[in-house]
Parts: C-alpha cells; sequence; structure tokens
C-alpha cells in the first residue's frame, strides 16, 4: 500500500457506507440510501457524542479556519475516491459548497491509500472508530466486532492486534450483540431499540447468568422482556439475577413486579441473609461488613447523593468536602489496582 497526500475536488468522494458510526442508522434506508441520509446520520451521529454540540463546533471551527488541518483519508476506486476516515469533514464542506456558504469548500486535504487491501481499509477504520479518541456507543464497537469476527472471518489474534483488549473481552461483546439482537431487539418495535441498554446484555455473558435463567425454567427471551418492561433498570443489577432466580419468594417478587422490581427482590434476598447471619442491615457496623456489602451500599448512596452535595463537593465549599474529595480519589486509585489485579 502506497500513501499520498493531495487536494482533491470534494465531488469526487464518496462517503463510506461501512462506516461504523452510522451504520445502524443507514440500515433501515436498504436500496434508497443516498448523500442526504447519509449527512444526517453523520450528524446525528456527532451530536449523540460527549458534547450535544460537537458537529456544531466542528462546522464553525472549519468555517473560522477556512479548511482543515488533518487530511481526510480515501481510498481510491477508478476515478472515484471512497472516504474512510473523516466522513464528517467531507460532508461539512460538502454543506458548505451545497449551502454557497462563503470561503473555498469545493476541494479539500486527503490521504490517499493507493492499492488498500480490505485488511489496511479495516485497519484505519479501527483506528479511527473502535479505539479512536472519539467515543461512540458500546453497541456499535460490538457490531463491527461482530462484523470482523463473522463477515471479514478475522481470528482473534487479528482482531486483538486491531482493536487491543483480549479475546475474552471481544467474545463477551460479540455474544452481547447477537443476544441483544435475537432477544431484545425481536420483542420491541425499531423505536423502542435502546442501544443504551447494551451493557445489561453484556453482564448477560458473564459466568453463572445464563445457567441461573435455565435452572429457573426461564428463557432467554424473557430477559429481553425484562430490560424491554424496565424490570430490570439499573444493568448491574443483572448480575445479581442467580441470587433472585435462585430464592423462590424473591423470584416471585421479581417477575410479578413491575418496573425496577428486581430491586425489591435484591432487598428481599438482602435481608434473608442478614437475618441467616444472625445481624440485621440495621445493627450491621461498618467494622463487621464485607466488602461485597460495602460496595453494595456505596454504590445506592452515591446513585442517590443529592445535587446539593456533589456541587459541594465540586467547588470544595469547606475543609470537610476537600477532605472527602480527597477520600473518595484515594479510594479510586485503590479500587483500579484491585480491577487491575483481578480483571481479565
Amino acid at each position: 500500500m502506497n500513501e499520498d497526500y493531495a487536494i482533491l475536488p470534494v465531488d469526487s468522494i464518496d462517503y463510506d457506507p461501512n462506516n461504523p458510526r452510522i451504520k445502524k442508522a443507514l440500515e433501515k434506508y436498504g436500496d434508497k440510501l443516498n448523500d442526504e441520509r447519509i449527512y444526517f446520520a453523520l450528524r446525528a451521529a456527532t451530536e449523540g457524542a460527549q458534547s450535544a454540540s460537537s458537529y456544531i463546533s466542528l462546522r464553525d471551527s472549519i468555517r473560522a479556519h477556512g479548511g482543515i488541518s488533518t487530511p481526510i483519508v480515501v481510498t481510491r476506486e477508478a476515478d472515484r475516491f471512497t472516504c474512510i476516515d473523516g466522513n464528517t469533514r467531507l460532508a461539512i464542506f460538502k454543506r458548505f459548497l451545497r449551502e454557497e456558504v462563503e470561503g473555498s469548500w469545493s476541494r479539500i486535504k486527503a490521504l490517499i491509500l493507493e492499492n488498500a487491501s480490505p485488511a489496511d481499509v479495516e485497519r484505519v477504520r479501527v483506528a479511527a472508530h473502535l479505539v479512536g479518541p472519539r467515543e461512540w456507543p458500546a453497541y456499535e464497537k460490538a457490531r463491527h466486532l461482530h462484523y470482523l469476527r463473522n463477515k471479514e472471518f478475522l481470528s482473534y489474534d487479528e482482531m486483538i492486534a486491531l482493536c487491543g483488549g483480549n479475546k475474552t473481552r471481544i467474545e463477551r461483546q460479540i455474544d452481547a450483540y447477537h443476544d441483544m439482537n435475537e432477544y431484545y431487539r425481536n420483542v420491541v418495535d425499531d423505536t423502542a431499540f435502546h442501544i443504551d441498554r447494551f451493557s445489561g446484555f453484556e453482564e448477560l455473558q458473564k459466568p453463572g447468568i445464563k445457567e441461573a435463567i435455565h435452572t429457573a425454567g426461564l428463557e432467554l427471551r424473557d430477559f429481553g422482556e425484562w430490560i424491554r418492561d424496565g424490570k430490570i433498570f439499573r444493568l448491574a443489577d443483572v448480575r445479581k439475577l442467580p441470587k433472585v432466580l435462585g430464592d423462590a419468594e424473591a423470584r416471585r417478587i421479581f417477575l410479578d413486579g413491575g418496573p425496577k422490581s428486581i430491586e425489591a427482590a435484591i432487598r428481599h434476598v438482602d435481608e434473608q441473609h442478614a437475618e441467616q447471619r444472625g445481624r440485621s442491615a440495621k445493627t450491621l457496623t461498618l467494622e463487621a461488613a464485607s466488602v461485597h456489602e460495602l460496595v453494595e451500599v456505596l454504590s445506592i448512596r452515591i446513585n442517590e447523593l443529592p445535587y446539593s452535595e456533589v456541587r459541594s463537593l465540586k467547588d470544595r465549599a469547606n475543609a470537610d468536602a476537600t477532605e472527602r474529595v480527597g477520600a473518595l480519589e484515594d479510594l479510586s486509585r485503590q479500587l483500579r489496582v484491585l480491577l487491575a489485579d483481578v480483571g481479565e
């Protein structure tokens, strides 16, 4: 593969229809896909990033500077080019040209990959989207991993070389993508399919979760319905399904209840365990609590922290607030060390 820098006419460059960031959004158009629909998908994907105004910020920056400093990356096909990195920048140039915005928008800086193999193209896509600095949904990352494994037939070693991580992590993401589409997407209509539920399906892949569902005489389709109906709202609670489904009364509370019913079922199990140990939650002391018990309580307290208290900590309103932030930072460092020791 050879690389060559050039300034190309924007009307000679096509968008990348396999752009992982917008591939899901484009599926619904089928053979009716066109540049206008790709443009709106790119804009929506950028506006869904960390900053709600990131598209507008990028557009205004390009306009203010009269162009871009970092070239887009394209491949050549006869007398046409396909943009495999920089589609949003290309879209802005095309939009400026169409709307006759003052400036020179008919040509754009580009890095041309000559004689690029499919593997070369994929490496650029992965660097730009999967492991690049721009955050994009975990569901879309898993979709691309699924594509690399099942469509491009990359080995796990090749995928690790491209994307980093390890085989267990990649397998879990691919399986979660499959399960989310098989057992959740098929029980909701397209307007109710929320990709932010993906981490629940990642939790589903952890040891013992699926086994607990099947042992209770239930199916993975039931799990998709629990997510759909909000019975499991806090997705980290998926990991508590074995103890909920393993207790007859907790299972009844969960299955017969409405939204967030798993939380009531978990409380029931915890109270039962506390009684069996001869100590109720009311009399449990910090010194006697296990790390697991402390984590559970701390997680709840953090989720319920009033905004006024968060603001006080952020502003270091007093000496106590400064001390508390320091304690939280110390805890965070210790947790990172522990997770590095026990991680996969």
